[in-house]
């Protein structure tokens, strides 16, 4: 009862309050705002807006919130200061949803710009959500929804446009969710990015050798404070199979802290892959994908390689959280329960279905063609709103 009276009164006078005293300055239209929920570095969907928008010669600030890392004071604190910082802003980028948008409403001049951290619409997420395990109770989010502030969001694809519309409670074709591309998967466009992807994996493994490389990139489970990375993978089983022409690379998601364990007898054939390369790296460098409900399926598709689905347990997934499109027949690969189905999938990896992949990408990544942030930067500043 106390944290949520205390959280009603932040919202409801205290960030409005200090939003009212900021806003009272001129607007100051070369200042951008760049908005990080949880992580401590700008991450990849906001670099080549940041890097562009310099090169433009505007003031770019960044502020990170670090919410599932700190205690409330430190995160008010910190929501204080953007809250100040922006109120002459003519732009804020934000890429995860952020309820502290949802106490006041933004000035008329000011843009607010949702460039969402995954391409596509694959799990659900916000009023999709809402009343179940996963999500918060749909009262909250709408007591506390910035969503009605937004004033641009790019999408993946026009097939998509729908998902993020219903996920962020957004009237439908209101014209704020657009098929505009995502920034980052520029980069899989770019022949330098893809080749010192495939060098620095070299340099980084100098045991690779001549091996294929598989890369396992599960999405978490559990709430983001307390995130678990799946453990079924069995390496062990991989290693007696495939250890003499493959080797495994594991990127868990961000919000996973624990290292993923790997055997001594299996270092040569397994490692876990954190700060050393980016998601994108290492994408760009592997032969095969393994994932079971993360979004890297729709960037992965653009590259057009094999991917596998390890999804043991689908019906539990569906029961907390639900998928946008029916899994089965959605996913551009073949969906496996066990490490026997998985091991079989490999083994027969020169049958996969590649037309399924393609027809993937044209579907769900129409927007994505290499220009996509350089067209949001000109529908940003230039576009009619």
């Amino acid at each position: 009862m106390i944290k949520r009276i205390g959280k009603w009164l932040v919202f409801k006078w205290v960030y409005p309050v200090c939003y009212k005293m900021a806003s009272c300055n001129d607007i100051n239209r070369k200042k951008i705002i760049f908005v990080e929920n949880h992580q401590s570095e700008l991450t990849d969907n906001f670099i080549l807006y940041y890097q562009e928008l310099k090169k433009r010669e505007y003031e770019v600030h960044v502020h990170y919130l670090k919410i599932s890392s700190s205690g409330w004071k430190d995160i008010i604190r910190r929501s204080i200061a953007l809250i100040k910082d922006m109120g002459n802003a003519s732009c804020i980028f934000l890429n995860e949803s952020n309820s502290l948008f949802g106490a006041f409403k933004l000035r008329r001049e000011t843009k607010l710009v949702q460039v969402w951290h995954a391409c596509g619409a694959f799990k659900k997420w916000g009023y999709s959500v809402a009343d179940k395990s996963f999500g918060d109770d749909r009262k909250s989010l709408e007591q506390y929804s910035g969503h009605y502030n937004y004033t641009l969001v790019p999408v993946s694809g026009k097939e998509v446009c729908w998902a993020y519309e219903e996920a962020f409670g957004l009237e439908p074709d209101s014209g704020i969710v657009r098929p505009l591309g995502v920034s980052r998967t520029d980069i899989y466009f770019r022949k330098e990015f893809l080749d010192a992807s495939h060098e620095k994996l070299k340099q980084m493994i100098p045991f690779l050798n001549n091996r294929k490389v598989i890369l396992y990139i599960p999405t978490f489970r559990g709430e983001i404070r307390t995130a678990v990375s799946p453990k079924e993978l069995d390496i062990a089983r991989l290693f007696d199979c495939f250890h003499e022409d493959y080797m495994v690379l594991v990127k868990q998601h961000p919000f996973i802290r624990e290292s993923y364990v790997v055997e001594e007898a299996y270092s040569d054939f397994c490692m876990e892959i954190r700060d050393e390369m980016t998601t994108d790296e290492l994408l760009a460098a592997a032969d095969i994908c393994i994932t079971d409900y993360s979004s890297v399926v729709f960037d992965f598709s653009l590259l057009e390689k094999p991917i596998l689905f390890f999804a043991y347990d689908l019906e539990r997934y569906y029961d907390e959280r639900g998928f946008y499109y029916p899994y089965e027949t959605f996913v551009p690969g073949p969906v496996v329960k066990n490490n026997c189905e998985l091991i079989e999938c490999i083994s027969k990896i020169k049958e996969f279905d590649y037309n399924k992949i393609r027809d993937f990408k044209e579907r769900y990544m129409s927007g994505c063609d290499g220009h996509a942030t350089k067209r949001i930067l000109e529908q940003v500043f230039d576009g009619e709103f």
